[in-house]
């Protein structure tokens, strides 16, 4: 009897912790992997499918909103003995770095005979490996609601695959899955249920309408900016999503803004700090190895006894050394996901108005602190970025009308000199008129015609006036609003600009050969076709020199492999970065270029728990460990202004292959990957968030890929059509060594 009541108690245990498993919360967490509302991806390889997604080969496998656990909706994967059954979740990961990774979940399966599941967690490193750690469950008969759990040490990686595979005749539910680093679930990551978003109290305006200018309230809302970005990025409770920290400015400003004199100041902000509690836990942030970082957080100025008393100075210090989450910081930019998830935690606040005086300086905040503690190169900047606030608060605060204070918006961004910025505006531009006319810049910076579809300006003309300006003087309307990296890119940026405007008929002053003559021509809404170009490649007669040609912004795919898999006897390759390349071609291009696997950059990621310090995230290589079939010929890589980013990264890794050269003239001067800011009026702010460097930190932001051979085009040349790219990559590739 008491043995029947032992076994009668053990069940109803049993059946309690299985209900409590799966449905003791009435509450549905729509978390990072969750099956709620879920689509499931089927095709053969999940590398084409989105990149944050549930992923299965078999279509039998789907969502199940009928078999819940814990109120979510569960996957049915189908499992049989002929064939496995494989599920997915592939995510592309930029900035996710940690020590430890763990994939747990719960699963529930009827009918099993011989049924194994496997739970996995794939690491694509950045290294060309994958590293994988798996649990496997066996099957049999009918089983309530488990749990199952996978860990295993995070290196860093490129893509995440977290698999279920089953193989065996049953049916498996899959439920409740989740993603930890370091103990931090990913499920904040995508919708934080945080007490931020719980704050609503100026969602339509500031209830801030009007400041005095006079010079203690520039300096006040000064101090105040600063110290509301450090607080943002570096307080714990602010870092954890605990505030709406957009509103807790507009709560502070006013009286911070009429402070009479820094004695007051000090003692309103150091009030304003007590809000949010005490420091109880610190960290020592020491950096052991400086040459592991290219940057570092610009946080001198927390003791400067000309802003802050000594009590005030103490505090901020130790909010500095707070212990802070590895893997979460709330309103710090993020580059993961960004192209399938918008991580809005600054809210873009679509509907304010662009009068409200709260908003504007709260624009002026976040794009200044943005780039002071989430942007790799902001010690390149030609102004002082720590003067560029009080440089531009009266300006954000006196505008006039909206196209007034969006003009004191584009100032700003341009002060990053990164020709990656901009703002994205919402509202609508009116559509301009131009002329068909294609600019390039010759050696002594002049513009000429390139390309022409008019008969008015001949190729080769040189620009002189545009509606009775200078070149000249219209590039320096232009130098104030765009982020340019140099020159060279600034020049390129306006040439589009030049003729851009809403008049039927435009007038002209050029330049051809010894005539200067002026033209009043028509202006147009179209796209230039081409037309009296630059010399066609094939006129250099390039294949009977032996040499293959490859415009890396136009081939495809199928055309590349064609050429370099027939390119063993060629004499030298040319490789044409002056168009942006297509995505698979650097790839595609290292199994043929490289003896072995060969350094060619560094990359920097921005450390979570202390902004500002840029640590060496990944040293970057092409090629394969053994190669002995690799290309032997010369290889010309060219570039010019237009040649960016991945175009600039492309030269840089074709640059380390054997008998190579770049030739050309200065590039962009903007690399990295590119990551966006929301601001109010549901502007967008884009700029470089991660760096990307030669070995040791040799520099190519601004600056550009290192030339070999410099290209020296005259106006004659152009007159003429000569590519002159073309021509000196030939006399390369035909020199002797």
């Amino acid at each position: 009897m008491i043995h029947m009541k032992n076994r009668m108690l053990a069940l109803w245990l049993f059946m309690l912790i299985g209900f409590n498993l799966c449905a003791q919360s009435p509450q549905t967490r729509n978390g990072f992997l969750s099956f709620n509302e879920a689509q499931i991806l089927y095709g053969n390889d999940p590398r084409f499918s989105p990149k944050m997604a549930w992923f299965s080969s078999n279509p039998a496998v789907k969502v199940d909103n009928e078999t819940l656990c814990s109120g979510q909706s569960s996957l049915l994967i189908p499992s049989t003995s002929d064939k496995a059954t494989d599920v997915h979740f592939y995510f592309s990961n930029r900035d996710i770095v940690g020590k430890k990774i763990r994939f747990t979940g719960k699963y529930k399966y009827k009918q099993a005979d011989r049924m194994s599941v496997r739970f996995s967690i794939v690491l694509n490193t950045f290294l060309r490996r994958n590293l994988t750690e798996s649990v496997t469950a066996d099957c049999k008969g009918e089983e309530d609601w488990k749990e199952f759990s996978v860990e295993m040490p995070l290196a860093r990686t490129s893509i995440f695959y977290f698999r279920i595979a089953s193989q065996g005749e049953g049916t498996l539910w899959l439920s409740d899955c989740q993603v930890f680093v370091d103990g931090q679930s990913w499920d904040i990551l995508e919708k934080p249920t945080i007490e931020a978003d719980k704050d609503r109290e100026f969602m339509e305006n500031s209830g801030i309408q009007t400041l005095p200018i006079d010079k203690q309230t520039v300096d006040n809302l000064e101090v105040l900016g600063k110290v509301w970005g450090f607080l943002k990025y570096f307080h714990p409770q602010v870092t954890a999503g605990t505030y709406n920290w957009d509103f807790e400015l507009f709560r502070i400003l006013p009286r911070i803004a009429a402070a009479k004199d820094r004695t007051a100041r000090n003692l309103l902000l150091s009030q304003w700090i007590d809000q949010y509690g005490e420091i109880t836990e610190t960290e020592d942030y020491t950096v052991e190895d400086s040459t592991q970082y290219h940057r570092f957080a610009y946080l001198g100025w927390l003791e400067d006894s000309n802003l802050f008393d000594s009590d005030l100075s103490a505090k901020l210090v130790k909010i500095k050394n707070a212990k802070r989450n590895s893997v979460f910081n709330y309103y710090l930019p993020q580059l993961t996901g960004k192209e399938e998830i918008e991580f809005v935690r600054d809210k873009p606040y679509p509907n304010v108005s662009w009068e409200d005086l709260g908003y504007r300086i709260l624009t002026a905040y976040r794009m200044w602190n943005a780039i002071e503690y989430s942007f790799p190169y902001r010690n390149l900047t030609d102004n002082p970025w720590s003067t560029v606030l009080a440089k531009y608060l009266p300006e954000f605060i006196t505008a006039a009308s909206e196209e007034q204070l969006d003009r004191s918006m584009q100032k700003l961004a341009a002060e990053i000199n990164d020709s990656h910025g901009g703002l994205v505006f919402r509202k609508f531009q009116p559509s301009m008129r131009g002329l068909p006319l294609g600019l390039t810049q010759t050696v002594d910076g002049k513009f000429a015609v390139r390309s022409t579809w008019l008969q008015e300006i001949e190729r080769g003309s040189v620009i002189l006036r545009v509606k009775g300006k200078t070149v000249e003087e219209i590039v320096e309307e232009y130098r104030p609003i765009i982020p340019a990296s140099n020159e060279r890119t600034l020049l390129r940026d306006v040439a589009p600009k030049l003729f851009l405007t809403p008049d039927k008929e435009i007038s002209v002053r050029v330049k051809f050969d010894d005539r200067v003559y002026n033209k009043k021509v028509p202006t147009q809404t179209f796209t230039m076709r081409k037309e009296m170009e630059r010399k066609k490649p094939e006129e250099y007669f390039l294949s009977t020199r032996g040499i293959i040609y490859i415009n890396m912004g136009e081939i495809q795919s199928n055309e590349l492999e064609q050429l370099m898999r027939n390119s063993a006897q060629a004499k030298g390759l040319i490789l044409d970065l002056r168009k942006y390349p297509k995505g698979f071609t650097k790839d595609m291009m290292e199994k043929y270029l490289y003896p072995q696997l060969t350094p060619y950059m560094w990359f920097s990621m921005n450390s979570k728990k202390y902004p500002g310090n840029y640590f060496l995230d990944i040293k970057g290589d092409v090629g394969m460990k053994e190669n002995p079939d690799y290309f032997k010929g010369k290889i010309a890589i060219l570039v010019n202004e237009g040649t960016q980013s991945f175009g600039e990264l492309s030269a840089i890794a074709f640059r380390v292959a054997p008998r190579s050269a770049v030739i050309g003239t200065q590039t962009a001067g903007a690399n990295g990957h590119i990551g966006y800011l929301f601001l109010p009026r549901g502007i967008r702010f884009n700029y470089t968030m991660a760096g990307a460097f030669y070995p040791n930190w040799g520099m190519n932001q601004r600056v550009g890929v290192r030339i070999d051979i410099p290209v020296k085009q005259t106006v004659q040349d152009v007159v003429v059509g000569d590519d002159k790219w073309i021509m000196e990559a030939v006399d390369y590739i035909e020199s002797a060594e």
